[in-house]
């Protein structure tokens, strides 16, 4: 995700998630538009900054109107939890609804479940 902080224009993954790649028709771009449908452009959002990764995007959790919109991305089937670097249960809770519901990513099985996965196939 990319905003604008101080007139600053910076990237941010988001904490604990991990999306569809965009070559993992169609499911990145539903993802992204997702996203996009949640924090349209020029939308006001706060974010709780953790860290930043190794290509210097801060790592962080993304809120909106008072909705984490990270959370909102895996409940809504637009995200995976990615274990690896998330210890929080409301983001398992989150994903095992989505797949119990079978609804985005998790109506019907492949490697956008797990872009990790994917990212690595070679």
């Amino acid at each position: 995700m990319r905003v604008k902080c101080d007139g600053e224009l910076m990237k941010v993954r988001l904490h604990c998630i991990d999306t569809p790649e965009m070559g993992q028709r169609p499911w990145g771009k539903e993802s992204r538009d997702y996203l996009r449908e949640l924090a349209p452009r020029g939308s006001s959002v706060q974010i709780k900054g953790h860290k930043k990764d190794r290509y210097g995007r801060l790592i962080g959790e993304v809120m909106k109107d008072g909705v984490n919109l990270n959370l909102t991305m895996v409940r809504e089937g637009q995200a995976a939890v990615y274990v690896k670097y998330c210890k929080d249960a409301q983001y398992d809770e989150a994903e095992n609804s989505a797949k119990g519901d079978e609804i985005g990513i998790w109506a019907k099985p492949g490697t956008h479940q797990v872009p990790w996965s994917w990212r690595h196939r070679n």
